[in-house]
């Protein structure tokens, strides 16, 4: 409890200078509101915030799922195949340097202004953190290992499953870290842009309504979730490097 007072108490900090300034500012509801307003708005009305949590939420996590498979997939094809890393690791850079807000449109154009453009879009967001921790995690052998397995004629397929696979698990597991968070952030942006539905519309609509304290509990809510989903990758992080640094 200690700790976690020291942790928030710039956070309530800040909320307490806001609560102030707004208040002695006497701004209109329009221009800003108080945190305290916020606050209100999610007690009074938290099914307003329920479903459209639910759609970002599922969304986020289906998305990284098929954006850790495809990394992971192409990842391992790259190990398999010298001529395969080549053509995948410039695509991956590129992928990673592009803007998601300039990459949603194109991919809106290509699969329409549905439901599944925002999945696809996860996905394609997440690929790239994927792919690269798991080609780096398919390269960190244990030493020697590699000999024992060159002495004893294993075949390429059995190093991958024997060696490199397992040894690959911490970093699949960064992957799932750093893509958790990614996904929320893609999600909310795709939802915005399209307006499909989840907080990122919720967002969109209320500001256009100038609800100003709807908007802000909105952006609340996708933080918490963002919050939520790095503390237990990050859990589940700990949990498989603890695992892998006691079978090693």
């Amino acid at each position: 409890m200690r700790r976690l007072v020291f942790d928030l108490w710039p956070i309530a900090l800040l909320l307490l200078l806001w609560q102030v300034w707004v208040s002695a500012a006497g701004y209109n509801s329009i221009v800003l509101v108080p945190p305290s307003a916020v606050v209100l708005d999610l007690m009074r009305f938290p099914t307003a915030y329920l479903l459209p949590a639910l759609h970002t939420l599922a969304f986020a996590l289906g998305g990284l799922g098929l954006g850790l498979a495809a990394g992971i997939l192409l990842a391992i094809a790259a190990w398999l195949s010298e001529l395969l890393a080549g053509i995948t690791t410039p695509f991956a850079l590129l992928l990673s340097s592009t803007p998601v807000v300039c990459l949603i449109p194109i991919i809106a154009r290509l699969f329409g202004y549905e439901s599944r453009t925002e999945l696809v879009a996860i996905a394609v967001m997440t690929f790239f953190p994927s792919f690269v921790y798991c080609s780096t995690g398919l390269r960190q052998l244990p030493s020697m290992s590699r000999d024992v397995l060159l002495v004893l004629h294993a075949s390429r397929w059995q190093n991958l499953r024997l060696l490199a696979l397992p040894a690959a698990l911490p970093a699949l597991a960064t992957a799932l870290r750093v893509g958790a968070t990614f996904s929320v952030l893609v999600a909310l942006l795709a939802e915005y842009l399209m307006q499909t539905g989840g907080l990122g519309t919720l967002f969109a609509i209320t500001m256009q309504q100038f609800h100003l304290a709807r908007a802000l509990g909105a952006s609340a809510v996708a933080m918490a979730l963002s919050v939520l989903l790095f503390e237990a990758t990050r859990a589940i992080e700990h949990r498989v490097s603890t695992l892998y640094r006691a079978g090693s």
